[in-house]
C-alpha cells in the first residue's frame, strides 16, 4: 500500500514540474519572440532608408523598376522561408516529445526524470545567469566615459548620459523568467557527479552518458595503448651541463624553436604574425562509437590554441587546393546529385571501404614529401602566394606544424610521434593527400570502379557484384603496409554514408 501510494505521489510531483518545465519553456520562447520582433523592426528602419538612398540616387522610372525586381524577389523568398519553417513546425507538433530519444545511456549511473530533462537539450544547454545591478551600471558607465572625449556640446553629453541611464536601468529591472527550481537542481547534480562522462557520439545526434572509467579505458585503448605511436614525457628538466634555464617545459622548448625557425623561414610580418604567444597544452578526448556493434572510441585533440596551430591553420589554407581530386567529396549536394544521375545495372551492390584509423596511420614524411612536390610543380606555392621558399623549408614547416605534438591526458603529458596530429587542421588535408595519392596509382592502373567517391576516411562504390567487391578490398589492402581497409556491404540495397542513408533509389535522408 505505502508502495503505490509512493507511485502516486511520484506521479504527481512528475506532472507538477513537468507543468513548470513546460511553462518556463513557453516564458523563453515569448522572450525570444520579442527579442526577434525588435530586431524586425530594425531591420525595416535601415531597409526604409535603403529605399530613400535609392530614390535619391535614381530617377523615377529606374526607382519604380528596382523596387518591382525587389519586391518580386522578396516575396519568392518570404514563400520559400515559409515553406520551410511551417514543414518544420508541423513535423515538431505532430512529433510526442521523448526526453529519452536522444540520450544513450550506457552508464550504470540511473538518470532521473529532471537528469533527463536536462541532458536532452544538447550539450550546449545551459540557464541564464543573473548579473549584478552594480557590474550593469559600472558596463554602462564604462561606455560612456569611452564616448565622453568624442562630444563637444554639452547638451549632447547630457542627452547621451541620461539615454545610457534608462537603458541600463530598463535592462536592471526587467524580470527574465524563472527556470523550475527542480531543473536546476538537477542540473547541480550533474555538474557534482565525477563518475560519469556526458559528451556527443561520433556520429548522429544526441548525447551519451559513460561510466568515467570506462571512457577511460576506452579512450586509452584507442591511443596512448599504442607506445609504437605515442610516448609519455616528463615534464622536469633534463640533466645538462652548464647553467640549467630559468623556467623549463617541453611547451616552453617547442614554442622556442618554433619561433626561431619561423624567423629564419618566412618573412618578417608573417612571421610574428605566425609565432606562438601564450600558447597551450592539447587536450585528448574522445567521442564514443555507438553505432557500432562493439563499443570503441575515436580519440581527438583539441588543438586549437596549442604553439603549432597557426601555422598549421596558414598551411591548410594555402595547401588545401592540392587535397583534392575528381574522387573528392566537398559537397554533399553536388555528391547526391551525382548519385541520382549515375546509372546502375542489375547485379550492382554498393560497398562502402572504410580505413582504420586512418589519420594515425598516414605514413607523414612521406605524405609531406608528395605534398611538397605537388606544391613546386612548376612552383606553384611560390607564385600563387608570393614567397620565396625552397623545398626543405617547406618540409621543415610541414613536419613542425603536423609532427610530435604534445598533449595532455587524464593529468599525464605525452607526444604523438608518429601519424598526423589529431586535431590539427593539417589532419584532414594530408590525410587526403596521402588518399589521393593511392586513388592516382589505382586510377593508372585502371583499378578504380565505376563509380567511386570518398570522403576523407570513407568511401562509397558501386561494384559489380560481391566477388567484385572483395577483390577491390584486397587491392585497397595491397596498396600500402600501413593502412588498411574493412568494408560494409549494403543492407536492403542502403548503407549508411557520411551522415546519409544512401540506396539504389538514390534518395537521400538524414540519418
Amino acid at each position: 500500500m505505502k508502495d503505490q501510494n509512493g507511485a502516486t505521489v511520484e506521479r504527481r510531483k512528475a506532472r507538477k514540474w513537468r507543468k513548470s518545465a513546460d511553462n518556463y519553456q513557453r516564458e523563453v520562447l515569448v522572450e525570444e519572440l520579442r527579442s526577434k520582433q525588435s530586431h524586425l523592426l530594425h531591420l525595416k528602419g535601415l531597409v526604409h532608408k535603403e529605399h530613400e538612398a535609392l530614390r535619391e540616387e535614381c530617377s523615377t522610372l529606374r526607382y519604380v523598376a528596382a523596387t518591382h525586381v525587389l519586391s518580386a524577389s522578396r516575396n519568392a523568398l518570404y514563400k520559400d522561408l515559409m515553406r520551410t519553417h511551417c514543414d518544420k513546425i508541423g513535423r515538431l507538433i505532430s512529433k510526442k516529445f521523448d526526453v529519452d530519444e536522444h540520450i544513450k545511456n550506457i552508464s550504470s549511473y540511473r538518470l532521473s526524470f529532471f537528469e533527463k530533462l536536462v541532458i536532452c537539450r544538447g550539450l550546449k544547454f545551459s540557464l541564464p545567469h543573473k548579473v549584478s545591478p552594480i557590474d550593469v551600471q559600472a558596463s554602462f558607465e564604462k561606455l560612456y566615459w569611452k564616448i565622453d572625449d568624442k562630444l563637444s556640446d554639452p547638451n549632447l553629453k547630457e542627452l547621451a548620459a541620461s539615454t545610457l541611464r534608462s537603458i541600463a536601468l530598463n535592462y536592471i529591472q526587467r524580470k527574465s523568467p524563472n527556470p523550475p527550481k527542480a531543473l536546476v537542481k538537477a542540473l547541480n547534480l550533474l555538474k557534482e557527479r565525477d563518475d560519469i562522462v556526458i559528451t556527443r557520439p561520433d556520429k548522429g545526434s544526441g548525447t551519451v552518458v559513460m561510466d568515467k572509467e570506462e571512457y577511460l579505458r576506452l579512450l586509452r585503448q584507442a591511443s596512448i595503448a599504442d607506445t609504437s605511436k605515442f610516448t609519455s614525457i616528463d615534464p622536469n628538466r633534463p640533466k645538462t651541463r652548464g647553467r640549467p634555464p630559468k623556467h623549463f617545459h617541453p611547451l616552453l622548448q617547442k614554442e622556442k624553436e618554433l619561433k626561431a625557425v619561423l624567423h629564419q623561414v618566412l618573412p618578417e610580418k608573417l612571421a610574428e604574425s605566425l609565432s606562438p604567444k601564450g600558447s597551450r597544452l592539447a587536450h585528448l578526448y574522445g567521442l564514443p562509437k555507438t553505432h557500432k556493434p562493439t563499443l570503441s572510441m575515436r580519440p581527438i585533440l583539441s588543438a586549437s590554441g596549442t604553439y603549432n596551430y597557426k601555422l598549421a591553420k596558414w598551411l591548410e589554407e594555402k595547401l588545401k587546393p592540392l587535397s583534392m581530386n575528381e574522387y573528392t567529396i566537398d559537397d554533399a549536394l553536388v555528391f547526391s546529385k551525382e548519385i541520382r544521375e549515375h546509372p546502375v545495372l542489375e547485379g550492382d551492390i554498393l560497398a562502402s571501404y572504410d580505413v582504420t584509423s586512418l589519420f594515425t596511420n598516414v605514413p607523414v614524411q612521406e605524405t609531406i614529401n608528395i605534398l611538397v612536390e605537388k606544391a613546386f610543380t612548376d612552383n606553384w606555392f611560390n607564385s600563387t602566394y608570393d614567397l620565396n621558399l625552397q623545398k626543405d623549408q617547406l618540409t621543415q614547416l610541414l613536419r613542425m606544424a603536423s609532427t610530435d605534438q604534445l598533449f595532455q591526458f587524464d593529468g599525464q603529458l605525452y607526444e604523438q610521434c608518429e601519424g598526423v596530429a589529431m586535431g590539427s587542421p593539417l589532419g584532414p588535408l594530408l590525410a587526403n593527400v596521402f588518399m589521393c595519392h593511392l586513388e592516382e596509382r589505382l586510377s593508372n592502373d585502371d583499378l578504380i570502379p565505376s563509380y567511386y567517391k570518398r570522403y576523407v576516411d570513407d568511401t562509397l562504390a558501386i561494384m559489380p557484384g560481391l566477388d567484385a567487391a572483395v577483390s577491390f578490398l584486397n587491392v585497397l589492402n595491397g596498396l600500402h603496409p600501413s593502412i588498411h581497409f574493412t568494408m560494409e556491404l549494403s543492407n536492403n540495397d542502403s548503407i549508411p554514408f557520411i551522415g546519409t542513408l544512401t540506396s539504389f533509389d538514390f534518395l537521400l535522408s538524414g540519418k
